[in-house]
């Protein structure tokens, strides 16, 4: 139970701008997780080319289900298409994987610019905190003059708490965003060479049937 009372007493002398600034942590460190989560899963999970191509050129073409986008995009495609065609279409078949491409990587940074937004916007409620804290401690000078230390010390922990709390919000959610926005490069990076390979091989099938 200690550590809750010292929390609350934390929140409470930080004053009301405490509930949105954890408000933004809770939201962004959420973000974060399902963020991470995705990231690692899909590192855990990924489909070589190599398979890849083995599963178009097989009869059956079953993709392994596993929380990869080279498999979704593979699945989507020959669900919806290339079974169906049962034959090369050339530029149809080509199209038409860009598309599945584009499906699965449309999805690939989402919460990664809110993250950074809610890490931009927790100091700025820290120094909003700050503002209203300072303006307490003037308050209670006019009233008092500088004689009441006690009351001035109030208004002084309030600005002081809530800019510590913006900045201990904003500085692991920026690092987390940074990072996560390269991992999530790396992997689309990996699908952009993914579908140029395939596409190659598409072509190269295509050709073989027109010959």
């Amino acid at each position: 139970m200690e550590p809750l009372i010292w929390i609350w007493e934390i929140l409470e002398t930080g004053g009301p701008v405490m509930l949105p600034i954890v408000i933004v942590s809770v939201w962004m460190w959420i973000l974060i997780i399902l963020k991470a989560d995705w990231i690692l899963r899909v590192r855990r999970n990924s489909l070589p080319v190599k398979q890849a191509l083995e599963i178009l050129e097989s009869k059956e073409g079953r993709v392994p289900r596993i929380a990869c986008p080279k498999a979704g995009i593979l699945a989507f495609f020959l669900d919806r298409h290339f079974r169906e065609c049962r034959v090369m279409t050339g530029e149809p078949d080509r199209l038409f994987f860009e598309v599945a491409v584009r499906r699965q990587t449309r999805t690939f940074y989402r919460h990664i610019s809110t993250i950074m937004v809610l890490a931009a916007a927790a100091p700025l409620l820290g120094l909003l905190g700050t503002v209203t804290g300072m303006v307490e401690t003037f308050r209670v000078i006019g009233l008092f003059g500088t004689g009441n230390a006690q009351a001035m010390a109030s208004g002084i922990k309030e600005a002081l708490i809530t800019t510590q709390a913006g900045l201990l919000v904003a500085i692991p959610g920026l690092l987390a965003g940074q990072v996560m926005r390269r991992r999530v490069r790396a992997i689309h990076q990996e699908v952009l060479i993914f579908q140029r390979v395939v596409t190659q091989w598409l072509e190269k099938e295509w050709r073989k049937c027109t010959e």
